[in-house]
Order: structure tokens, then C-alpha cells, then sequence
């Protein structure tokens, strides 16, 4: 049994945000389990003394290995437990490779389900403990990693934003079917953060004879030139990202990284429409729209 709170991370590979977080939850007294594929994209982890698991959030049996492992550490419970592990796609919707949409599916939201429904029944154990303390002050959690990609639609990304917003309505859920069990859910709105995520794309371009020629400049820029201005370093976010979850009465939704406030400013307070124009304008699609109706024409009259 521990008596430190303890935390689970899935998707904990060195350079990104899970990795981060790892550390600095464990720098503020948090029994930190960290889980990615492979134990050495987590040497680091474990030098600094966090533990650290092989976990494959797609595969049924390395799940249930892990969370075996976990109940003897810590008698049964968990007070936290990080929805982090994500894939990055790009594709033009009309152009979407099904296979590897279907891949990614997997892990940012059925890996998603599958690691909650493994583990939450230790959180619930924890709240339970919570519950019949002689002092409780902090109720046991499940934090979401999203992204403004939820939110905004962002194009060349709609399988990845449909992923990030299908995890998005899971964790709504959760939150109103957990509340009652004494457990609180946190989704963290992820802006622009410099995470290996975005770094490794493995990046093909548009296919030849895209529709989206026109924009070919505009698309390849997105990943490399669009994502990462203005983002905030892993550490830097995960600074933040800890000083909240550790709150006793955490906010449920946390927004943060580059262009997060503009996102929520806009999310809250204007319709769709504009969402639309907005986008439109800054990924210039309606240059996309004019070389359409001028190689229809054209070709109508030869």
C-alpha cells in the first residue's frame, strides 16, 4: 500500500508532453507510474526514479498486465490516472488512407477506452478511501489529454480532430457518470505545445493530381511552419498542466499552450459561421475554391 498519491501516464515516450508531466508530478510528490511501448523511451523516467511500465494501450492483454502489476503496488488503487497516449495524422479528408485512420483510431480513442475501463475501477477504489478519511480534501481523477483540435477544424486533420473530439465527448461523459462515485474528470484543452508528436510526422505530402494542389505550399506548412509557431515547450506546459491537476478543486476543463485562449475565446462566444470564415480565410481556401471553378470552366469550354 502507498501512501503518496499515486498517478498513472499512459504515452510517457521521451520529447513528449506524457513524459513531461511525468516528471514534474513526480517532482511534486506524486508516485508517478509511466507507460509508453517501449521502456527505453523512458530511460530518463527512470534514472529520476519514477516507475516505469511497458504499455500498448491497443492490445488487450498489455492493458490488463500493467494494471495487475499496478493493484499489488498500491493495494488496489489508483488517485489518478492520464489519458495521454495519442498519434498525430494528416490527410485531406477526400484523400484519408482508411488503414492507417483505422490504426490511429485505435490508440487515441478505443486505447483511450480501454485503459479507463481497466483502471477506473482502482480510481473508484481510491475515492472510496477518499471518502472515509478522517480528512478528505482531494477527490481521485481522470484527466483527459485533448487538443484544440477537438474544437477547431483545422484542415488536412479531420480523421485526427474527429479522434481528439470523440475523446473529447468521452470525457464529458465520464465526468457526469463518474461525479456521483466521487471521482472528478479534467479535460486539458492542448494548444500549440513543441511535442514529438508533431516533430515526427511521417509526412508524404499530397498525393499527385490532389484536388488540393492549389494549396500545396499552404498544407505542407501547416505540420512544420503553422503548428509550431508560437508553441510552448513540453516542460513549460507541463509545468502549468501539473500545478492544476493537483489542485484540490481543479477547474474540469484546463486550456492551455499556443493559441489556446483565442480557441476558447472563440469556441465560447461565436457560432459556427464564423468558426468557418475563420478558417477558410487563414488556411486560404477560397484561393482553393477559385482555381476549382477556373479548371471547371476551362475545361467545359475546350
Amino acid at each position: 500500500m502507498t501512501s503518496k498519491r499515486t498517478a498513472l501516464i499512459t504515452g510517457c515516450s521521451d520529447g513528449g508532453i506524457g513524459h513531461a508531466l511525468a516528471l514534474e508530478l513526480h517532482e511534486g510528490g506524486v508516485r508517478v507510474f509511466a507507460t509508453a511501448r517501449t521502456l527505453s523511451s523512458m530511460e530518463k523516467l527512470k534514472e529520476k526514479g519514477i516507475e516505469v511500465f511497458k504499455l500498448d494501450v491497443t492490445v488487450h492483454s498489455s492493458v490488463q498486465n500493467v494494471k495487475a502489476e499496478v493493484e499489488k503496488l498500491t493495494g488496489g488503487t489508483l488517485d489518478m490516472l492520464v489519458n495521454n497516449a495519442g498519434v498525430f495524422y494528416e490527410s485531406t479528408a477526400i484523400e484519408d488512407n482508411m488503414s492507417k485512420i483505422k490504426d490511429m483510431y485505435a490508440v487515441n480513442v478505443f486505447g483511450v477506452m480501454e485503459v479507463s475501463q481497466a483502471f477506473l475501477p482502482l480510481v473508484v477504489e481510491a475515492s472510496k478511501a477518499h471518502i472515509t478519511s478522517k480528512s478528505p480534501s482531494w477527490n481521485p481523477r481522470v484527466v483527459q489529454m485533448s487538443s484544440l483540435a477537438a474544437i477547431c477544424p483545422t484542415p488536412f486533420y479531420s480523421a485526427y480532430n474527429s479522434s481528439k473530439a470523440a475523446m473529447l465527448q468521452y470525457g464529458n461523459t465520464l465526468r457526469v457518470e463518474l461525479a456521483p462515485l466521487g471521482v472528478k474528470v479534467i479535460t486539458v484543452h492542448v494548444g500549440r505545445v513543441n511535442t514529438r508528436i508533431i516533430r515526427d510526422i511521417d509526412y508524404k505530402g499530397l498525393p499527385e493530381g490532389s484536388l488540393y494542389t492549389p494549396l500545396k505550399d499552404i498544407y505542407e506548412g501547416v505540420a512544420h511552419e503553422v503548428f509550431p509557431k508560437g508553441a510552448l515547450s513540453c516542460q513549460d506546459f507541463a509545468k502549468a498542466t501539473a500545478t492544476h491537476l493537483l489542485k484540490k478543486n481543479a477547474n474540469p476543463f484546463f486550456w492551455y499552450g499556443g493559441s489556446s485562449l483565442m480557441m476558447w475565446f472563440l469556441d465560447a462566444f461565436f457560432p459556427r459561421t464564423i468558426w468557418d470564415s475563420f478558417v477558410r480565410k487563414t488556411f486560404s481556401l477560397n484561393k482553393l475554391g477559385d482555381a476549382f471553378r477556373k479548371d471547371v470552366l476551362a475545361k467545359k469550354t475546350v
